[in-house]
């Protein structure tokens, strides 16, 4: 079985023990003690995080400690929790799922699934991660939480399951100030959920670190098929991340409700820097930027923006000697966690 399942999701006691405590609503305010203040504040942008993922190196921020509504960022989290489930169940992609009548709640898809609807789990993935569907996310969270269930003896209901299983993973990334309440990120059915940009960052960079994550997120457009009643039927996917390709953007997710406002996650890569050692040997330094956007007015000009300020600022802090003012600069995952598989 999966280690990241065996070693921290599927502990009774930690897991119950994290969902009950963690539930805290937004109204309990910013998350104390975390990521400094290392950036301008920006109109329109209520709060943001720019870290370098190979190093954990924040290099700007304001108010990522801020919790607030991440709206469909919050898929980010239910994809990986679909992969490392499939992963663990030894099951396969190619799997149907049915899109479940609980959807009704959800008001309408933005792709036009239909309860009763039948696909595999990665087609399901390309609607949820790149067309951030609604329906799609559900359908998952029902199908996978099941699977949970089965792998583990646990969880009172699938979606029960699923989540608590989202909120494990917060857990086990060091997201304290993160609280999953649906595979989807929209605010019904009771208190919302809610996280930081910091938090957000720190489940980008794991999430960006699985190839197969990677490649559903970094696809512009992917044809889908799904059996309805009327017979099957296909369509085209079209990513909802609008800056996806610009100055080497190559992912994330984006996310909008009411309450949440517009979000973004984008991340970008750079040529990696070679240094020959003393010794002769050869050291690669990969360079990639993730920046989280929270409740920004123009998200796709500004992320490029900051893109840009981060280049700028990681190359300042290289200069300077890579020096570390305080622990919350680097967004590392605790050191008593397990590694990541």
């Amino acid at each position: 079985m999966n280690r990241f399942l065996t070693l921290c999701a599927f502990s009774t006691l930690a897991i119950l023990s994290f969902a009950n405590t963690g539930c805290q609503g937004l109204a309990a305010g910013g998350g104390g003690s975390g990521v400094p203040e290392m950036g301008p504040v920006f109109p329109g942008i209520a709060s943001y995080v720019v870290v370098d993922t190979h190093d954990k190196k924040v290099v700007l921020s304001h108010a990522a400690n801020q919790r607030r509504s991440v709206a469909s960022l919050t898929k980010i989290a239910t994809g990986v929790v679909v992969l490392d489930t499939i992963a663990a169940a030894q099951g396969s992609l190619d799997e149907a799922l049915v899109i479940p009548g609980s959807v009704m709640a959800l008001g309408t898809s933005a792709l036009g699934l239909q309860p009763g609807d039948r696909m595999s789990i990665r087609d399901a993935l390309y609607c949820a991660l790149m067309g951030s569907d609604n329906f799609a996310a559900q359908a998952l969270g029902e199908h996978v939480g099941a699977k949970i269930i089965n792998l583990t003896g646990q969880g009172n209901s699938p979606m029960g399951a699923f989540v608590l299983q989202m909120n494990a993973l917060a857990r086990h990334l060091g997201m304290s100030q993160t609280n999953f309440t649906t595979p989807h990120g929209l605010d019904v059915g009771g208190q919302p959920g809610f996280s930081t940009a910091a938090d957000m960052a720190r489940l980008t960079m794991h999430a960006i670190d699985k190839g197969n994550f990677n490649f559903f997120v970094s696809q512009a457009t992917r044809k889908v098929s799904y059996v309805s009643a009327g017979g099957s039927k296909s369509f085209i996917v079209k990513n909802t991340n609008e800056a996806l390709g610009r100055n080497g953007i190559d992912g994330v997710k984006t996310g909008t409700t009411q309450l949440a406002g517009p979000c973004l996650i984008i991340t970008a890569p750079r040529p990696a820097t070679v240094v020959k050692q003393a010794d002769g040997s050869t050291l690669v330094v990969p360079h990639r930027l993730v920046v989280v956007l929270l409740g920004a007015q123009d998200r796709f000009n500004q992320a490029s923006q900051l893109l840009a300020q981060g280049w700028a600022a990681y190359d300042g802090w290289q200069a300077a000697g890579r020096q570390v003012q305080s622990a919350g600069e680097l967004l590392s995952a605790p050191a008593t966690a397990a590694p990541s598989r």
